[in-house]
């Protein structure tokens, strides 16, 4: 049987712990950052700032032998990063006529071409190539030996580059010696590492090319049997599809519902740990300035409680609204988005069911209020800071091995193991969510959402008894050994 409750005196605890947060400066401050964050990242985006500057390094080769190579690997690197670009966000962003004909021109004209040609028509895709691009600009030596070298390594002379005076930031020095070729890297930045990398590959690469030569071999052929790679394509044997409507092929598409639930599980675990945590300072803070004594004179234990769940409730719903508001603008901004594809908008869609949406309300109400009355009981045990966080370290280590389920429903939806933390009431909440999208039955999502009311409801009269005790007599955890022991144990003190 449920405690006597008076609404009015229930009403006002939780306006008052409400109020008691919302009116400080921290809390808003943690309000409006994720939207200042977001609005600064996006700023940055837009004004293409260059963070890294490019770094101007030449190769002083006396062999003769392996400049060509190493300019002409760094340039296929690049020519492959503007492919790939291509090809990744062309879908999107360009026409099959305009992505053909760009890739031509890369083929054709160069790197300097194709990229005059991607600032016209995709200016998305050259932002993006431009934040990938490598800061390594390979210019012509300034000298033709290594002692005329050293005062541009040394910054005492600048080369002219395209109009303009640039420092020499490293050198790649390749000289013969008796015991084979030497190869040194010299720049001022010690942490500089791009042109070295570069060369490493390439004298592996020409390792590897003459040992396949003394073989008959080559890397052309190495590259082919490569390309001769089976392909292996994944199907669901339970996916529906419409006659004559390609076939069963599991796409992105078909793994949105599964991601969109399980952030939604994190989501749902990041709230109900931060009201409860919320729960257990502000029950703290109130025990050790001696308020509770002052409110138990005109307020029940159990209004004290529900008052605090539901004040902490509206304030832990407030500090995750920006981040709710930015999930949906974002998740509009998708689903409106021409350069979308339409499979992943309507994936997004019909990710957000009406069983998504009603069972997530649920356990958001069902896991906050189990886990808010444990915290608040651990919160009227405790003596100082110190002491809670002893009490509820158990606590946050249950929580946080709970929420360890949800990359299981997305790598083995169908797993014996989230089933039963499903049904178990400590991780049902985040386990349950991250199972519907592969469609369980529905007995037992209300078998989950029921124990898991059950035994809320006996935490709740649980934490209760212990609130009394630890409010009104003072005692700690100690306090509860000592019950124990004169109780359970029936020993003497």
């Amino acid at each position: 049987m449920l405690p006597a409750i008076n609404l009015r005196r229930t009403f006002l605890i939780a306006r008052r712990d409400y109020l008691g947060y919302v009116k400080t400066w921290g809390f808003w401050i943690s309000f409006f950052l994720p939207f200042i964050g977001g609005a600064l990242g996006y700023t940055f985006t837009q004004l293409d700032l260059e963070f890294s500057p490019p770094r101007y390094e030449a190769i002083l080769d006396e062999t003769g032998e392996h400049k060509a190579g190493i300019v002409a690997l760094h340039e296929g690197r690049k020519k492959r990063q503007v492919e790939l670009m291509i090809e990744g966000l062309g879908a999107a962003l360009l026409s099959d006529e305009d992505e053909a004909e760009l890739k031509e021109t890369l083929e054709r004209d160069g790197i300097d071409a194709a990229r005059k040609k991607i600032d016209i028509l995709a200016p998305e895709i050259a932002r993006q190539l431009k934040n990938l691009d490598s800061k390594l600009i390979i210019i012509d030596s300034p000298g033709e030996t290594f002692e005329q070298i050293q005062p541009f390594l040394a910054g005492e002379k600048t080369i002219e580059f395209k109009g303009n005076q640039i420092s020499l930031d490293g050198l790649l020095y390749i000289a013969n010696e008796e015991d084979g070729t030497k190869v040194d890297y010299w720049s001022k930045n010690i942490n500089a590492y791009e042109m070295s990398s570069l060369a490493a590959d390439y004298f592996e690469q020409r390792a590897e090319e003459n040992y396949l030569s003394q073989g008959n071999l080559s890397r052309v052929g190495l590259n082919e049997a490569r390309e001769r790679t089976l392909t292996i394509n994944s199907y669901d044997p339970t996916k529906r599809v419409a006659a004559g409507e390609a076939p069963q092929t599991i796409g992105t598409a078909d793994k949105i519902p599964y991601w969109t639930a399980g952030a939604m599980a994190f989501f749902l675990w990041l709230t109900v740990f931060s009201g409860a945590y919320m729960l257990l300072t502000s029950m703290l803070e109130e025990k050790l300035n001696k308020l509770l004594e002052m409110m138990l004179a005109s307020t029940r234990f159990s209004e004290i409680i529900f008052g605090k769940l539901l004040g902490v409730a509206a304030l832990t719903l407030t500090a995750m609204a920006p981040y709710l508001i930015i999930g949906v603008l974002g998740l509009i901004v998708v689903l409106f988005n021409d350069k979308v594809p339409p499979e992943i908008a309507q994936a997004l869609t019909q990710s957000f069911t009406p069983k998504l949406l009603i069972f997530f309300f649920v356990f958001l109400v069902l896991g906050y209020v189990f886990y808010g009355a444990c915290f608040i009981a651990m919160g009227a045990l405790s003596q100082s800071m110190q002491d809670a966080q002893t009490i509820t370290t158990p606590i946050v280590i249950v929580l946080t091995l709970c929420v360890l389920v949800v990359p299981l429903g997305l790598s083995n939806p169908d797993s014996p193991l989230l089933r039963l933390a499903s049904i178990f009431p400590l991780s049902a909440p985040f386990a349950t969510i991250s199972r519907l999208p592969s469609d369980p039955p529905l007995w037992e999502l209300i078998l989950s959402a029921v124990l898991l009311a059950v035994v809320s409801l006996g935490v709740i009269w649980a934490a209760g008894r212990v609130f009394r005790y630890g409010v009104l007599s003072g005692s700690g955890a100690e306090a509860i050994t000592g019950w124990f022991k004169r109780v359970v144990l029936r020993r003497k003190a």
